[in-house]
């Protein structure tokens, strides 16, 4: 048996257990007995029965102590657990002086003593609770010896029918005790081995999470270097290219080589341009740390500062609900439409509207601008092939509206989600 210390709350479950069991001893022990003499008398008090109340509040008080209760160990649990069994017993069997002579009629079968059963069971759950099948079979055979042996020094061989009936009602008892006990300990061994699975159960699932954490990491780098390399590389290298094709230049056509080298500085410039575009499309913390419609609200803010217009919101509630799909594109659409209606538009008044219509999920944004001829417009021009493709990968429609001088419309129309 390990010498582990019990669980503090353990004993804290015992002591008012205890406590109820001397306040039943007390009274018990200053009231009538529950059983009437041969000659009809009532008993005499039984004074000597308060021998086992002072050995219960003992045991009261070594677990109310901290400094004791702090170093009672599995081993020295199980003999206090036992030895409140045995004060129970010693409890029932004491008899006064003038009881001795009415012995059969004031000592009933001992199968029937329900309040013996009752302070019986409670060390019997604390053993099958802390302990194995094997303290419980012990404990029901102290019990049984508890309780036979001193039948025979009491009755000697007066009454031998009575020794054996009541020796049978012991052991009946202590067999539903050991019933009891075995129940109990199987239940508790269920739910320790249920808690060792579910342990089991979330190592493995923070290891599924972090191998899939380490997934997402690697997606996320080859996703950075596919941006950095059609953007930040790609410049680098066309930059380096007209570099030596000025500096081959430089003394045969000086002309030429500073057409060239403006050329070069025109490219830097939009390769800086283009990588700073890549790094705030990357940035989605934004939109992870505000949700869709705060983070819709905050860019058109900072785009009508920008720009000198006024800008409406319209955003209907539970937008920040959809899936992570749908919310980035969404953002992404309107964080295009935005940046071109800075540089084109030259709009006084802007309209942005997220709204939930019938079965679908509608994105407006509206300007009252210059306008252009839509039909004129290349398909690919003002990012508008890249806000198609977004819209259209997750099943959606997109439509531009504009003419000149009469402002622009775009619409993007995606399938609203099942709950």
């Amino acid at each position: 048996m390990a010498k582990e210390i019990i669980d503090q709350r353990v004993l804290r479950i015992l002591r008012w257990s205890v406590f109820v069991q001397v306040l039943f001893l007390l009274q018990s022990s200053f009231s009538p007995r529950f059983y009437f003499l041969e000659h009809g008398t009532r008993p005499d008090i039984d004074f000597i029965s308060i021998v086992p109340i002072l050995l219960m509040v003992l045991i009261l008080l070594l677990l109310s102590i901290k400094g004791a209760r702090s170093r009672i160990t599995k081993p020295t649990f199980f003999i206090i657990l036992n030895v409140l069994a045995l004060i129970t017993v010693f409890s029932r069997q004491i008899i006064s002086t003038a009881s001795i002579k009415s012995f059969r009629s004031i000592m009933p079968f001992s199968t029937f003593r329900w309040d013996m059963i009752f302070f019986l069971i409670i060390p019997l759950v604390f053993i099958a609770w802390q302990y194995s099948m094997r303290e419980v079979i012990f404990y029901c055979i102290l019990i049984v010896f508890a309780e036979t042996v001193p039948l025979f020094f009491l009755n000697g061989k007066k009454d031998l029918f009575f020794v054996v009936a009541n020796i049978f009602g012991d052991i009946a008892r202590s067999v539903i005790l050991a019933i009891v006990g075995w129940i109990e300990n199987q239940l508790v061994t269920l739910q320790r081995e249920q808690h060792m699975q579910l342990v089991g159960a979330n190592k493995q699932l923070r290891k599924y999470a972090l191998a899939n954490e380490k997934l997402v990491q690697t997606q996320e780098r080859n996703r950075l270097a596919r941006e950095l390399h059609d953007t930040l590389a790609h410049t680098l290298s066309s930059v380096s290219v007209q570099l030596e094709a000025t500096k081959a230049l430089f003394d045969r056509d000086p002309e030429g080589a500073k057409k060239m080298l403006g050329q070069t500085l025109v490219n830097t410039k939009n390769g800086l341009t283009e990588t700073r575009r890549t790094l705030v499309d990357l940035r989605s913390s934004e939109l992870e740390s505000y949700g869709l419609t705060q983070a819709i609200r905050n860019m058109g803010k900072s785009a009508s500062e920008r720009g000198g217009f006024k800008i409406n919101f319209h955003l209907d509630k539970g937008m920040d609900v959809l899936s992570d799909e749908i919310g980035h594109c969404l953002y992404r659409v309107t964080q295009e439409v935005l940046e071109n209606t800075l540089r084109h538009a030259n709009a006084k008044n802007v309209s942005i509207n997220l709204l939930f219509d019938e079965d679908a999920i509608k994105l407006q944004v509206i300007d009252d601008g210059i306008g252009f001829e839509a039909r004129e417009v290349k398909k690919d021009h003002l990012g508008i092939r890249g806000m198609r493709e977004r819209v259209e990968m997750l099943g959606g429609t997109f439509t531009v509206e504009s003419d000149p001088n009469s402002g622009t419309e775009i619409t993007a129309v995606l399938e609203r989600e099942d709950d």
